[in-house]
């Protein structure tokens, strides 16, 4: 290995270590308190090092934010390699987002900008893509969303509000059946939802 490979190795190394540290400080202490002090800290370095990564907290978040929609992405690719109904798919497209928010509820928070994560993103851009995967599935269950651009959105708006609903109640521990019941609530009501659109 050549002494520019091993340093380009080294860099990103450090790197990804510096965004598992922001984690582990907003599991303890929440996002809002998440500063390139106390990074440094942690880390065993001064702050020039940490911003020859991320030019301020904002850009540490933003790669931390494009982490977590790549992770959900190459999921939804599965999902869609794997089922070929519409029914199935919307299930299991709600399922990969129940999963990872929580495995991973820091990188969820900065994804959605909860908890003191606040940063401009790009979410439009975003956002557009995962109505891109669930209208798919809704033009091949119902004819009106076939027919119609705006019922086709009404129906991702519906959808996308029961999933991330209902893991922001999860979140903060306001699922009324309790915790131990709420990834079996989240399920049947997303299945409810399917079937109340499929003619």
């Amino acid at each position: 290995m050549t002494v520019s490979i091993r340093r380009k190795k080294e860099k990103e190394a450090l790197r990804l270590h510096i965004l598992e540290v922001a984690k582990e400080i907003a599991a303890a202490d929440g996002w809002q308190n998440v500063t390139i002090r106390k990074i440094c800290d942690k880390i065993g370095y001064s702050a020039p090092v940490i911003y020859q990564h991320f030019e301020n907290k904002e850009d540490l978040l933003q790669s931390l934010r494009v982490v977590g929609f790549t992770q959900i992405f190459e999921q939804f690719e599965k999902v869609d390699v794997k089922h070929s109904t519409p029914e199935k798919r919307l299930l299991e497209y709600a399922l990969v987002w129940w999963k990872f928010s929580k495995q991973n509820p820091e990188l969820y928070q900065v994804m959605f900008n909860l908890q003191g994560a606040i940063c401009e993103n790009n979410e439009n851009k975003q956002s557009r893509m995962f109505v891109n995967y669930y209208s798919t599935s809704f033009k091949q269950m119902s004819s009106k969303a076939h027919r119609s651009e705006k019922y086709k959105l009404e129906l991702c708006d519906n959808f996308i509000s029961v999933i991330h609903g209902f893991i922001s109640m999860r979140m903060v521990n306001k699922i009324k059946s309790g915790s131990e019941n709420a990834e079996q609530v989240f399920k049947n009501s997303i299945l409810r939802f399917i079937h109340s659109i499929t003619d």
